[in-house]
């Protein structure tokens, strides 16, 4: 689904992130998760949560990015998410302005 960044090109924002694996979506995929409810989004943590945790290393060696994930979440109010769930907000809400069909008359 992902491409894995290579380390020198790990993302120490979440927007970086978001980029990443923005890029790697199709056309399909990102009007899908445009389209998804905010519980969606728990599903969508539970399928690919892991593979970006592992990938951007947020356990194990991204501290920059890691600490941005959790001060966004503490922001957020959701202090009981992992991680990933932050950039996973992050890329939901950044498909809900451009990836959303609306019905046009």
């Amino acid at each position: 689904m992902f491409t894995k960044p290579l380390s020198s090109d790990l993302p120490s924002t979440i927007d970086e992130a978001v980029n990443i694996l923005l890029a790697d979506l199709r056309l399909l995929d990102r009007t899908r998760m445009g389209s998804m409810t905010t519980e969606e989004l728990d599903l969508v943590n539970q399928v690919v949560g892991l593979q970006i945790t592992r990938d951007f290393r947020l356990w194990s060696g991204n501290e920059l990015l890691l600490h941005a994930c959790l001060k966004s979440m503490e922001d957020s109010g959701r202090e009981d998410a992992d991680p990933a769930m932050a950039i996973i907000q992050a890329m939901w809400e950044k498909l809900q302005e451009t990836h959303v069909l609306r019905l046009v008359k």
